[in-house]
């Protein structure tokens, strides 16, 4: 089972976050920025719960999925 920000982070339009993190929670972007560690801890301070932390690909990123059996 995948969590409601992982769902929101494969639907939503994150264009305008290109090259940086962010942090989603309850599906909604509380913080973005250059640096992993200060965008948890925005997210953090503003939410009091843990976020979800992405970082956003450019356009020439190439992302590759390997799925993992248990």
């Amino acid at each position: 089972m995948t969590s409601k920000e992982f769902q929101f982070y494969l639907k939503a339009d994150f264009h305008k976050y290109e090259g940086k993190y962010v942090a989603i929670v309850d599906e909604k972007v509380v913080a973005s920025g250059d640096t992993v560690t200060a965008v948890w801890e925005e997210a953090r301070k503003k939410t009091g719960k843990e976020p979800y932390i992405a970082k956003i690909p450019t356009e020439d990123t190439l992302i590759l999925v390997l799925r993992c059996k248990k």
